[in-house]
This record gives C-alpha cells, sequence and structure tokens, in this order.
C-alpha cells in the first residue's frame, strides 16, 4: 500500500506506450500520456511532465528505444 502525506512529492517515472520492451516484456506495465495524467489528477499538482523517446543502450549494453515519461507532482 503506497501512502501520500499531505504536502508530500511523488517523483519517479512510467514506460510508454512506444517503449521497445512492449513486445518482450509482457510483466511490465506501459501507460499512455493520457493514462499517466489521469492517474495524478484528482490528488497531485504537477510541477514537472517531461515525455522523453531516444534510442540509447540500456544497462547491459543493448540498443533499444526508450519511451519514458518522467514526473514531479505535489499532493494537493
Amino acid at each position: 500500500m503506497i501512502v501520500f502525506l499531505k504536502n508530500g512529492y511523488f517523483v519517479g517515472n512510467f514506460f510508454g506506450l512506444n517503449d521497445s520492451w512492449t513486445k518482450i516484456k509482457k510483466q511490465m506495465v506501459f501507460l499512455s500520456k493520457e493514462q499517466i495524467l489521469n492517474l495524478f489528477k484528482d490528488s497531485f499538482e504537477i510541477i514537472h511532465f517531461n515525455e522523453i523517446e531516444k534510442n540509447e543502450k540500456t544497462g547491459l549494453g543493448k540498443m533499444k528505444h526508450w519511451h519514458i515519461y518522467d514526473i514531479i507532482a505535489k499532493k494537493k
């Protein structure tokens, strides 16, 4: 269970639908921009929202297409 304190912050990221892992990582969750914004709309003020799409190596040195949303949000 995740508990968010009043005036607390969420700092994290989500994988987007265009990430190349959507084809091979069935146990992971991939979300659209609209789905992510909907998660925050009632209880958080979004301070920073950044969508990143790039081709870059993983930590293991394999190339992949990254699609990530970075978010900083303050609890209302």
